[in-house]
């Protein structure tokens, strides 16, 4: 006799209606999707665009350009010295999905400081940031704190590197409550 198993979900609905921890997961899922989607529809419903006069080596001062081009759905995207939109490049980049420059602040981020959900720089604050110093809770680096640290000094729950500090430790000199 074969066991049949149920199809595995193939939305984020069915999975709401699944009862015990598949059913919190789901509905967890389903408000970031909702408020996702209710964001793209605001930024697309409400473009906005602004260039100061004012010029810096050719790039505005302030630049914000905020929604969606309409005809490709492509975000639009901010460059100044102060860049504020979907996507924003300048030295001071605040992104609402993605952001480049010397200080950035994104869901994705790249640059010399950033404060993101993921990202690459420098100094990386972050859910998961690689860089020279990351602070993150998944923290690649030179300097790397984090819950799962990795670099060559690192602190963390998991810490693996040269010199680890945490409750598990991997590396030369470890200060740990459980070191292999």
């Amino acid at each position: 006799m074969k066991a049949s198993f149920p199809a595995p979900p193939s939305t984020i609905a069915s999975l709401t209606a699944r009862p015990g921890c598949l059913g919190k997961i789901g509905s967890v899922l389903a408000l970031f999707v909702d408020f996702y989607r209710h964001l793209c529809m605001a930024l697309e419903s409400l473009p906005y665009e602004y260039e100061s006069p004012r010029k810096f080596f050719g790039w505005p001062l302030l630049s914000i350009n905020l929604g969606f081009d309409n005809p490709h759905g492509e975000m639009r995207h901010a460059r100044g010295v102060i860049a504020i939109g979907n996507r924003a490049t300048g030295i001071i980049a605040l992104g609402i999905f993605v952001a480049r420059g010397l200080f950035t602040v994104a869901l994705i981020a790249t640059g010399l400081v950033s404060v993101s959900i993921a990202s690459v720089a420098l100094l990386s604050v972050s859910v998961v940031g690689l860089g020279i110093v990351s602070v993150s809770v998944f923290a690649v680096g030179y300097l790397a704190v984090g819950i799962l640290a990795l670099g060559y000094k690192c602190v963390g729950i998991v810490a693996l590197g040269q010199e680890a500090v945490g409750i598990i430790g991997v590396g030369k000199r470890v200060q740990a409550v459980f070191s292999p």
